[in-house]
């Protein structure tokens, strides 16, 4: 199957309605591909102000941090649905009160928490240990994430969790600033798109133990 046989388009704007998105300083709609199986390819998100490359080969990246604990797994595919061995997955995110490690901005210098990667295995998956993330003013609560592949960067994305799953952890009174506010249609990144939210929103569970399980099928061309 030709790859121009697999593509859609999400959100079908009018030339007037994209003007209109760069005159507001929004991020246009990005099209989503779909795959052989009838997936869809993993849409991107910028990459962000936080990014290190810190090479912290990890499948626990918690350091004692405090949160309602998270069992990340991913699954990395191409195009045609077959799990990709030897990819990396590459993952970042701020803590429970909105703060990133190793920035000066953050006053954070030296600390490597909340950081690691992870290579997959014959069928595709890995996994990490995390904290569910807090949140920032102009994003809506996200996972950070990058793909390398044969020396490539594949993709670089945001992951998002179920809004019902947010408001539970968010009740928690570990997590001192409450609901997040910002909507899809505030954040800087998305700007209201809204299908593009849909697809990189995490399929999550509770695990049982007080904590959840996210899971996230990474597919690329």
């Amino acid at each position: 199957m030709k790859r121009k046989a697999f593509v859609s388009w999400v959100g079908v704007f009018s030339l007037g309605s994209l003007t209109a998105c760069f005159q507001r300083g929004m991020p246009a709609p990005v099209k989503i591909e779909k795959t052989e199986c009838g997936g869809t390819v993993t849409p991107p998100v910028n990459e962000g102000p936080f990014y290190k490359n810190e090479k912290l080969d990890r499948a626990d990246i918690r350091e004692g941090k405090d949160g309602i604990p998270v069992t990340y797994q991913f699954k990395v595919e191409d195009q045609h649905c077959k799990p990709i061995e030897g990819a990396i997955v590459d993952i970042w995110q701020c803590d429970k009160d909105g703060v990133y490690s190793d920035f000066s901005r953050e006053n954070t210098m030296g600390k490597t928490w909340l950081r690691g990667m992870q290579r997959t295995d014959v069928d595709g998956m890995c996994s990490f240990k995390s904290i569910f993330p807090g949140w920032y003013n102009g994003r809506i609560t996200h996972l950070h994430g990058k793909v390398h592949y044969n020396g490539v960067t594949k993709q670089t994305t945001n992951f998002f969790f179920p809004k019902e799953i947010e408001q539970a952890v968010y009740k928690n009174p570990l997590y001192t600033k409450g609901q997040n506010p910002v909507t899809i249609a505030e954040d800087i990144e998305l700007g209201g798109d809204t299908e593009r939210f849909k697809t990189l929103t995490m399929a999550v569970t509770e695990d049982g133990k007080d904590g959840y399980t996210a899971k996230y099928t990474i597919a690329f061309v």
